[in-house]
């Protein structure tokens, strides 16, 4: 028998769900006035994403023995960044900004998130080495 979840994750889920849902409804009535509204179309996809993004957090367990576990976690980790794009581009957008800064703005954050990876790679290849990492002490 699983353990029960505590009440601040049920509080999470219950709080991206609710959120996603509003966020589902509102883009939906502004889909029903202007089918052609490209963040419109983004905010669905947003709200959405909150709701799958509540359920993989809920669903993450409390300890960290078995690989399943990194990987809903890893999961989590990537709809964050999904969510973190698609909201970025529906508010540009809804400030009035055009397409391409939008998309801009949307990718900055994983562009940003695979710089980082890509050098914490590099940075653990030069310690596995012995390499100094170029630091001044």
């Amino acid at each position: 028998m699983s353990a029960p979840r505590s009440r601040a994750s049920l509080i999470v889920l219950l709080t991206a769900v609710v959120a996603g849902c509003a966020i589902v409804v509102f883009a939906v009535r502004a889909l029903l006035r202007d089918p052609s509204d490209d963040a419109a179309w983004v905010a669905v996809l947003l709200g959405v994403l909150f709701v799958a993004w509540g359920i993989a957090f809920d669903r993450i367990p409390d300890d960290d023995e078995d690989q399943d576990d990194h990987d809903r976690r890893r999961v989590t980790g990537v709809l964050s960044t999904v969510m973190a794009a698609t909201g970025a581009y529906v508010v540009i957008r809804a400030i009035g900004r055009p397409v391409d800064t939008a998309l801009v703005g949307a990718l900055t954050w994983p562009a940003w998130r695979l710089v980082n990876r890509f050098l914490d790679g590099v940075i653990r290849r030069r310690e596995a080495r012995g390499e100094p990492d170029g630091a001044a002490d």
